[in-house]
């Protein structure tokens, strides 16, 4: 499962390059404006590939421990990757059109839904206790939270997009770094 996961995700986030627009021109200051006349989908571009990039980092970190998936793991592990493989048209969402309230919201609902959805499937697979021997117990036992935050991150970023525009993305990172490394110090997560 782990393998077929990071084959989808290494697709998905390989697709999102495939739409891109080549800047048109000969000379340096051409492709410079061919480059200034699509910042917002380079942009675009490179926050989702960060944002498959965070889903796939939680995703490899627990499922290395992972000795077993039952149906239902499996299940929500398609979900999930249903989510990965929908990332590069939410791209297109917010690339496209202005960026405002509706676009920003329906891309960070999508990412928060995947969260959650992670965020099940590692609840299952503690309940169910098919972690590995050796697997830390932060990961056992609380293995949900960091997901959450995550999916905090993208919640409270939306709001605030008609009082900040576009710095709303930065939430995506700057929640998930603090609370990354208050919940460790705290004894609510391990490190990682």
């Amino acid at each position: 499962m782990a393998f077929f996961s990071d084959a989808v995700v290494a697709i998905a986030i390989t697709l999102l390059a495939i739409e891109l627009r080549v800047p048109q021109g000969d000379s340096v200051a051409e492709l410079a404006a061919g480059f200034a006349a699509n910042w917002n989908q380079y942009l675009a571009f490179l926050i989702s590939f960060a944002v498959i990039a965070r889903h796939w980092t939680l995703h490899h970190r627990v499922f290395r421990y992972v000795g077993r998936a039952s149906t239902g793991v499996i299940w929500l592990n398609m979900a999930w990757l249903l989510l990965i493989v929908v990332t590069p048209f939410m791209t297109r969402v917010i690339e496209e059109g202005h960026l405002g309230l509706a676009r920003f919201g329906v891309y960070a609902l999508a990412q928060s839904l995947q969260v959650g959805v992670f965020a099940l499937m590692v609840a299952l697979v503690a309940h169910q206790r098919a972690f590995v021997p050796g697997t830390p117990e932060h990961l056992r036992r609380r293995g949900w939270v960091l997901p959450v935050v995550t999916g905090i991150g993208f919640l409270t970023s939306v709001p605030l997009v008609p009082l900040v525009g576009p710095w709303a993305f930065a939430l995506w990172a700057v929640i998930p770094a603090v609370l990354g490394r208050i919940l460790p110090a705290t004894g609510v997560i391990g490190r990682t």
